[in-house]
């Protein structure tokens, strides 16, 4: 004959049904959560990388001259999320003016259609993961100039620009 359940065998088994239902909601649960943050990562430093690139190409565009650009100001004036100030270094590497009017001489030699014609007076805009980054120290998000794409976490598989492209003659 059976017995019948006293109290603390249904406390346990109480217990124990609570116990699995948080081990399957954290199993369930913790990989969302991580894609979640990698993907709000992804999102700050690509949206911090466009802020950039177009603070960077307008004032191009309106002073015709990147001589005076300070990076330093301009990441003030974007008005970035503290954290990607602190998780991201940013950097610029500007063209010789002999490699800017080289690539423009170049463009404009086929005018059979009407387009716009861009060079970019950067070969590449970079930012690169700090010491307090979660990702890693030294990640690197780049946007290539000459070939107008961004490169590097969260928009392809590259680690590393193609350094003898982009600087043949160092």
């Amino acid at each position: 004959m059976a017995k019948p359940a006293t109290r603390k065998s249904r406390i346990k088994y109480y217990l124990v049904a609570i116990l699995v239902v948080i081990v399957i909601a954290l199993v369930l649960g913790v990989p969302r959560y991580i894609r979640f943050q990698k993907e709000s990562r992804i999102k700050a430093i690509h949206t911090a990388m466009e802020a950039l690139r177009h603070d960077v190409d307008n004032y191009w565009q309106t002073n015709n001259i990147i001589s005076g650009y300070d990076l330093d100001l301009a990441l003030q004036k974007l008005k970035l999320p503290a954290k990607v100030l602190k998780e991201w270094n940013f950097v610029i590497a500007w063209k010789d003016t002999e490699i800017y009017t080289a690539q423009m001489v170049e463009k404009l030699k086929d005018v059979s259609e009407n387009r716009t014609v861009f060079v970019a007076p950067y070969r590449l805009i970079m930012a690169v993961a700090t010491k307090e980054n979660p990702l890693k120290e030294g990640k690197k998000v780049w946007y290539d100039g000459d070939n107008n794409s961004f490169h590097g976490f969260g928009y392809d598989d590259k680690v590393e620009p193609d350094w003898r492209a982009l600087f043949p003659n160092p």
